[in-house]
C-alpha cells in the first residue's frame, strides 16, 4: 500500500469519525436511531470487505487522545491462485511500508492499526517489523491488532517492549 493510500484511508477514518461525532450532535433527541449495520469477520480474502470491516472495528479506538489513525491491511497469498505473484507483490509493498514507519519511528498520537485475512501474516509482518523498534519507543502510541486468538502471544511478545497502548480484537 503506498503512502498516498495509507494517508487517504488514514484522512478517511479521521474524517468519518468527525463526521460522525458531527452527525449525532445535529441529530434532534427525539428523532429515532437508524439501525447500525455490524460487519461480520469476512469470510474471503476479498480486500474491500476486510478494509470495511477493520474499519469498522477500530472506530471505538480512534479518539482524541490518538487522532493519526495508520491502517495496515496485511493481503494473503494464496500460492495456487493465478494472481500469486500479484498478491505476493502487495504483501511485500505492505510489509516494507510497515518495517518503514516502525524503523524510522512513529510520533506520539497515532495508532497503529494491523489486521487482514490470515492472522498468521498479521503477526509475521508484526514480529518482523517490530524488530526495529527500540524498547519503549512507542510509548503515546496505540497499536490496535485485529487478528485471531493464536496469534496473540507472539504479537505480544514482539509489540509489548515497545510499551504502547497495546489493543488486542480477536476475530473469529
Amino acid at each position: 500500500m503506498s503512502k498516498t493510500l495509507r494517508f487517504v484511508i488514514a484522512a478517511g477514518l479521521a474524517l468519518g469519525v468527525a463526521a460522525c461525532q458531527k452527525a449525532e450532535e445535529a441529530k434532534p433527541a427525539e428523532q429515532a436511531a437508524a439501525p447500525k449495520v455490524v460487519l461480520t469477520t469476512p469470510t474471503d480474502g476479498n480486500p474491500e470487505s476486510w478494509k470495511a470491516f477493520l474499519t469498522q472495528e477500530l472506530q471505538p479506538h480512534i479518539d482524541r487522545r490518538y487522532r493519526r489513525p495508520f491502517l495496515y491491511f496485511i493481503p494473503d497469498v494464496v500460492a495456487d491462485a493465478p494472481d500469486a505473484a500479484e498478491q505476493q507483490q502487495r504483501f511485500d509493498d505492505q510489509f516494507a511500508n510497515v518495517e518503514n514507519t516502525i524503523g524510522r519511528g512513529v510520533q506520539a498520537g497515532s495508532m497503529l492499526a494491523f489486521g487482514g485475512p490470515n492472522s498468521a501474516k498479521v503477526a509475521e509482518v508484526i514480529e518482523q517489523a517490530f524488530k526495529l523498534a527500540g524498547p519503549k519507543s512507542l510509548k503515546g502510541v496505540r497499536v490496535v491488532v485485529v487478528a485471531r486468538p493464536e496469534e496473540r502471544a507472539r504479537v505480544e511478545a514482539a509489540v509489548l517492549p515497545t510499551e504502547p497502548d497495546f489493543v488486542w480484537i480477536d476475530i473469529k
